[in-house]
């Protein structure tokens, strides 16, 4: 009885809803929400401080990227591919005569081997062991810091994640022709995901 009448008086409230007819054509929208508009990111950087609020930093290269571009380097020599060479120099790279103390104008990197290559014969190292590497020495910028490898690499002209490997060379002569120094320096500087070589120390002379 008790549910009959419950019932009851639902049915017989004298509410009313429109119908779909009757609804205004024009349908309500939600509330705008506000949203701050993106900023720029900051330029990225090798490190920061830990009171800096927004940083964007780089991923460190691995010092097996520098060491890539070395054995590539050599090998580009070996086939005496002066264009394919040039693509693992930087723009500015030089190469520098190390029993010169770092004076003078050193040669731009490039032009020195295509010199070299018109010159000597570098085909006749393939084959040949030209280093070894469990005999390179390998130095991030704070090392060279503490022990600067050449006159030619001053602190000012490093940058933080520079790469100076030194390179004590096995095979420098083929017969009677010297084709290489007893050992190059490899001084690499990044250059967005990779290593180019951004200076070649060497004590070597063309005849």
């Amino acid at each position: 009885m008790l549910g009959a009448s419950l019932l009851g008086c639902g049915l017989g409230g004298s509410a009313s809803f429109p119908s779909a007819a009757e609804l205004p054509d024009e349908r309500r929208r939600p509330d705008g929400v506000a949203i701050d508009p993106a900023s720029t990111p900051p330029q990225a950087a090798n490190q920061a401080d830990a009171g800096d609020s927004v940083v964007t930093l780089r991923t460190p290269l691995g010092i097996g990227l520098a060491l890539d571009v070395v054995a590539e380097f050599f090998k580009r020599v070996v086939t005496e591919d002066g264009e394919a060479l040039g693509d693992l120099l930087t723009g500015d790279a030089l190469a520098i005569h190390t029993a010169s103390g770092g004076q003078g104008q050193p040669p731009s990197a490039g032009q020195w081997w295509e010199q070299r290559f018109r010159r000597l014969e570098y085909e006749k190292l393939a084959g040949e062991p030209i280093y070894r590497k469990s005999e390179l020495q390998i130095f991030r910028a704070e090392d060279v810091l503490a022990a600067p490898q050449h006159p030619a690499i001053q602190p000012e002209t490093l940058d933080e994640e520079d790469v100076v490997i030194r390179v004590p060379i096995t095979t420098a002569r083929i017969a009677a022709d010297r084709l290489l120094g007893d050992e190059i320096v490899v001084w690499l500087r990044r250059d967005g995901p990779r290593f180019k070589i951004y200076r070649l120390l060497e004590d070597f002379q063309l005849q």
